[in-house]
Parts: C-alpha cells; structure tokens; sequence
C-alpha cells in the first residue's frame, strides 16, 4: 500500500495541514502591499505556506515569484534567484514563452534571459539569466526589479516575490544588505515576504534598528499547528490507505511531536513502516519513534559533531535535565564548565536556533526529537 505521508519537501493539497487562519492573514497582508517576514524552526511548512498563498494570490491576478537562496554562496547566485523568480512570475501571467522572450528586451536593460526546454516531454523548461561582466550586483538587481515594475505599470497589476532564507545574504556578501534594502523600498508594486528558518538572524535583520531592513516589513512568526486539527489531519490520511487510529492515539502523536507538521508526517510514516494490521496500537507509536531517531541520526549526528565541545556539553545537560533555569554545580561539574564558559555556550546555542530560552527564563533544547536524540545517545 503507498505510503499516505511526506516529509522532508514542499507539500500542497490533501498533503498539505491546516494553517487557515495563516493563509487567510498573510494573503491580506500581501494583496495589500504588506511585505511580510514570515520566521520559523526549518520544516515548518513556511515554503508550502506561501504555496497555498499563491494560489489565493493567483485569483487575484497577482503574480507570484519565489527566489530560494539557501543554496546561494555567491552574489551572482542571489541575483540569477531573483531573476528567475521574476521572470517565472511574468511567464506565468503572460501564459506564454515567446511572449516573455519578446517583452523582455523592452523592459529589461542589462538582463537577458535564455529559455532551456527539459528533454523529458513534460514542457518544463529552466531560466538562465545574462548579465553583463561589468555590471555589479546593485546594478543587475536594480535593473529586474525595475523591469518587472515597468510590466506591472504597464498591465496595472501588483505582484508578491518571495525570498526564502532570506538571511543567507548575510554570509553571501557584507553589502548586499543594504544594496537590497535600497532596491526593495524603490518598488510600489510589490511586496514582499521574507522567509527564514536562521530566526535569530532575520529577528535582527528587521528588528535592529542599526540594520538596514529595520521595521521594513511586518514580523510574523509561523508557529506549531494545534494539535487538534493536527490530530483530525493524521486520522484522515490514515483512513486513506483504510487503516484506523483512535482520537487518543491521533493526539498523542499530535502532542508528540508538538504540533510539528513535518514530524508528524515523518513519524506516522515510519509508524507504517512497522504496522501489520489495518489499526495503529499504541505500541506502534514508539517503535515509530525508535525508527525515526534512528533515520535522523545522520542529521542529528552532524549536528551534534559540529558544535565546539563546550556547546556540545551544555547540549547534553539539557537533554538529560532541562528545561533548566539554572544549572547546578552538579550538573557542570562532571564536564568542568565554569560560568563564562557556560554563558558563552548558551549565547552561541540560542544564535544557532539549537537552544531556547522560554518566558519563564527557562534553557531548552529547540527541537524536542533533537532532545530526545542526545539523551538516547548518551545512555
């Protein structure tokens, strides 16, 4: 029987849980011309948010673009991103190629674009973005956002671009920040939503006031999904494939994984992977659990081998106590941590999104399988 749960990519339709509420604010918010920051922990769904946005956005007649910029380490990298959304977004209002091809030599001055056509019959087809050797980043930016402007005077409509991880600029080059910022705040047809899963870094880019983006753009944080609606999501797709979980047990996988959409799909995926009859036992549950830390190991191992050893102690204290306000000598003891190196520590976590620190002033691991992973590790 196939499998009736993804993880690990962009989900839409049935695949695709909750997040009314979400989609209903942010396409107000971006067909009003509010740019938005919309920030989360990584697989919480942000990208395939703004998906169901954009066909909300679509019936609108508002183009839609998105530039992903996790892969970019390099100037050119961010602006051929920028420029392929752009373009995709004109394709699709104009519904044809050769249309784009001809108005882009009118509205585009240093930006030519070559159409590459997949060899599988599918009609897909790839942008590849020219700019001149002498242009500079500011410039090759400055001239796709004006072309795009200059169509959406001409056609009178509005257009959303998205960026998502949008904080990777920041290690791409020190200027583009503010060449970004100088560009964007020029554009009076579109807006834009800022995506990031680096939260301590977008938080600063638009909350510092010594940063260029500062109160740019409304901050929006996409939180965990109610462990209700959550539950009726994972009964549905198990009645799929006609096998049947109780009230109880949806929950408690809803409450597992803490709202976690990507989770929970992840878990009630190696949850099948184990069942031999048509109903999900509690049992079930955390054998899927043992199977999905195992999977996780890679990610969770590289992780963990990365962090300097004091960070990687101050990890494990927190798995195996936390949460924790403050951190008794017992517990720093048997890895000889001493305050400064136990502060330092917890500034660096929190900046990496590894660690938290909740209202009550309390230290936790952020990600609770993460949490989970340390402490089986450390047995």
């Amino acid at each position: 029987m196939a499998n009736p749960f993804r993880f690990g990519q962009v989900v839409s339709g049935d695949l695709f849980c909750n997040r009314k509420s979400e989609i209903k604010q942010i396409t107000r918010d971006l067909t009003g011309g509010q740019s938005i920051v919309l920030y989360s922990p990584r697989r919480y769904g942000k990208t395939s948010l703004l998906q169901a946005v954009s066909k909300e956005l679509r019936t609108r007649k508002i183009l839609y673009g998105n530039a992903d910029f996790f892969a970019c380490n390099s100037s050119e990298k961010v602006v051929n991103a920028v420029s392929r959304a752009t373009a995709k977004a004109i394709i699709d209002d104009l519904k044809s190629i050769e249309k784009f091809v001809k108005r882009a030599a009118q509205i585009f001055t240093r930006a030519r674009f070559s159409i590459r056509y997949e060899p599988n019959g599918t009609g897909s087809f790839g942008i590849s973005p020219e700019f001149s050797s002498q242009a500079t980043s500011i410039d090759s930016l400055s001239d796709v956002f004006s072309g795009l402007n200059s169509y959406l005077k001409k056609s009178k409509k509005r257009a959303v671009i998205v960026l998502d991880e949008f904080q990777q600029i920041i290690s791409v080059n020190s200027n583009l920040e503010a060449e970004f910022r100088t560009i964007i705040q020029q554009q009076d047809r579109v807006a834009f939503a800022f995506l990031g899963s680096r939260t301590q870094l977008l938080k600063d880019m638009f909350s510092n006031e010594k940063r260029p983006f500062y109160h740019a753009a409304k901050i929006m944080e996409l939180g965990p999904i109610e462990t209700e609606p959550l539950a009726e999501f994972i009964k549905s797709r198990f009645k799929k494939i006609a096998v049947s979980i109780s009230d109880d047990l949806a929950l408690k996988i809803a409450t597992r994984v803490n709202g976690h959409p990507d989770y929970a799909q992840r878990l009630c995926s190696h949850i099948l992977d184990g069942l031999e009859t048509k109903t999900v036992s509690e049992g079930f549950i955390e054998q899927g659990v043992s199977r999905m830390l195992s999977s996780l190991t890679p990610s969770f191992g590289g992780i963990f081998e990365e962090l300097p050893l004091r960070e990687s102690q101050v990890m494990t204290i927190l798995a195996e106590h936390g949460p924790l306000r403050t951190f008794s000598n017992k517990m720093l003891q048997p890895y000889d941590i001493g305050t400064p190196s136990l502060h330092k520590a917890l500034s660096n976590l929190i900046k990496k999104d590894l660690v938290q620190k909740g209202k009550g002033k309390e230290y936790y691991v952020a990600d609770n399988f993460l949490h989970e992973w340390i402490r089986m590790v450390s047995k």
